[in-house]
């Protein structure tokens, strides 16, 4: 594995590390083109 395999690795890994920080928690689990959070959505 070379220095541009393992950059590319850790790109995909923390663009999807992102995308569940702001789908699960910033966003409390509302969808992803909803911004009014009137989704039918169990809220704890």
């Amino acid at each position: 594995m070379g220095i541009t395999d393992i950059l590319f690795m850790v790109l995909i890994i923390s663009g999807a590390c992102y995308l569940l920080y702001r789908s699960l928690w910033k966003r409390k689990g509302h969808c992803q083109g909803c911004d009014s959070e009137t989704c039918d959505v169990k809220k704890r």
